[in-house]
Parts: structure tokens; C-alpha cells; sequence
């Protein structure tokens, strides 16, 4: 009997979008889930927001806001809009955020048939569209965030290695040492993003050990440049898909 194959974590999430609205994807940094919240499975439209200590209800529900007729009306945040749009919210590094605003992304993350909003001037009654979708991120572990935060995230996927998809979206040179350098095995270790901005650098500059140099820090782009040195080729001519 053959053993069945073992699913990789971009394999879980992508059936995790598929089949659920509340997805917490967690572990290192630099691995594309916002790049797979942002651009998989996507029905409508997708917004992102990211959480940190500064974080107010302006972020999540919104604010009132002067026109330019000198009036105050209230202006709804990207939360509400993606409730009444049906899109993707994407939330990154939700560990960040601060109390004040827990309880606010507590109801705003709930499950549909939980979840209202009363708009303050018109007394409309607002519900999120079935389609509304939240795929949340974080770097570290779950246990990291509040209890009530966690009840409502129960599909949790651990991501420590590159999104496939967004390597295929770097030029083909970098694919191969992206793979290698982006593993939760590799070290020195870098992000995706320092590939794709060592491409766009090296691209308009043609100047690779600067780039380089830039990109990946002084004491480690060294560990690249060999590599680099024989696969960049024509750089102008190997633009990301």
C-alpha cells in the first residue's frame, strides 16, 4: 500500500483558504504569507493591514474625518470596507497590536453569524459579506497571542519555508539560491523581499556587487556573490512573471 504524501505547509494553506474563513499563518519572517494572503484564492478584493502599538479604531473600523466642505462624516476603515466588499483581509504581524484594539479586531476576525457593526451617523447595521475571508500572520508562535484572539483563529498553519508562488514570481536566475537561502535551515538566512529587491536594484543599476552589497548586508553578500557572478546573465532581460 503506498503511503499517502505528506502535504506541504503551502499545500494545508492553500486547502485552508479554500475551505475556511479565519486563517492564522505564523513562523519566520520573510517566507511570502502575506504574499499568499494578498494574491491566493483571492474572490473580490484584498486589504491589508498592518498591526503595531500605534494602532487605533481608525485603523480597523474607522474615523471621522473634515471633508472639503468643512463637514465631519465618518470615514470607515479598511475592516468595514472588506466586511461590506466581501474581500480578503489580510492582517499581518496581529501579534503587535495593542490591547486597546483587541476587543475591536476580537469582533472584527469573529465568525459571521457573531460579528455586526453600527455605522454611528445612519444607524445602518453592518454584517460581513460571505465572502469576507481573513488570513492573519504573524512571526513566532500562537501562544504569543491573546486567548480570545487565538479562540477565533483556529486554523493555524506553521510556515517555515519559501512560498513556491512567490518564488516563481522572482526572475529565474534567483529562484535556485532563493530556495536555498530563504529555508528555515539556511544560514546565513534572508528574506524573499531582499531578493526581489536585490533584482529591482541590480536591474536599474547594473551593478551586482552594490546590490548585492545593499541587499543582502556587507558581511554576508559574499556568501552570494560567486553564485550570483555566474547566474545573473542578462539582468535587464530576466524580468519577474
Amino acid at each position: 500500500m503506498t503511503k499517502p504524501k505528506t502535504p506541504t505547509p503551502w499545500e494545508l494553506a492553500e486547502f485552508a483558504v479554500a475551505h475556511n474563513n479565519r486563517v492564522l499563518m505564523y513562523g519566520l519572517p520573510g517566507t511570502g504569507k502575506t504574499y499568499f494572503g494578498l494574491t491566493h484564492a483571492v474572490k473580490s478584493e484584498a486589504y491589508r493591514l498592518i498591526c503595531t502599538e500605534e494602532m487605533t479604531d481608525a485603523d480597523l473600523i474607522g474615523c471621522y474625518k473634515q471633508n472639503e466642505k468643512g463637514t465631519w462624516t465618518f470615514q470607515e476603515g479598511v475592516g468595514i470596507k472588506a466586511w461590506r466588499q466581501g474581500a480578503r483581509l489580510v492582517v499581518d504581524e496581529i501579534n503587535r497590536m495593542n490591547g486597546d484594539v483587541e476587543s475591536r479586531m476580537m469582533a472584527l476576525i469573529d465568525s459571521h453569524a457573531s460579528s455586526s457593526w453600527q455605522h454611528p451617523d445612519t444607524g445602518e447595521i453592518v454584517k460581513p459579506h460571505p465572502n469576507f475571508s481573513v488570513v492573519a500572520t504573524m512571526n513566532g508562535e500562537p501562544e504569543d497571542l491573546a486567548p480570545a484572539i487565538l479562540d477565533r483563529l483556529t486554523v493555524r498553519i506553521a510556515v517555515n519555508e519559501p512560498n513556491p508562488k512567490a518564488l516563481e514570481a522572482l526572475p529565474e536566475y534567483l529562484r535556485g539560491i532563493a530556495t536555498k537561502w530563504t529555508g528555515a535551515n539556511a544560514y546565513p538566512r534572508f528574506s524573499l523581499r531582499s531578493f526581489v529587491d536585490f533584482h529591482a536594484m541590480n536591474t536599474s543599476s547594473a551593478n551586482l556587487e552594490m546590490s548585492a552589497r545593499v541587499a543582502f548586508g556587507e558581511d554576508q553578500w559574499k556568501e552570494l556573490n560567486d553564485f550570483l557572478l555566474v547566474n545573473a546573465g542578462d539582468l535587464k532581460a530576466e524580468e519577474p512573471k
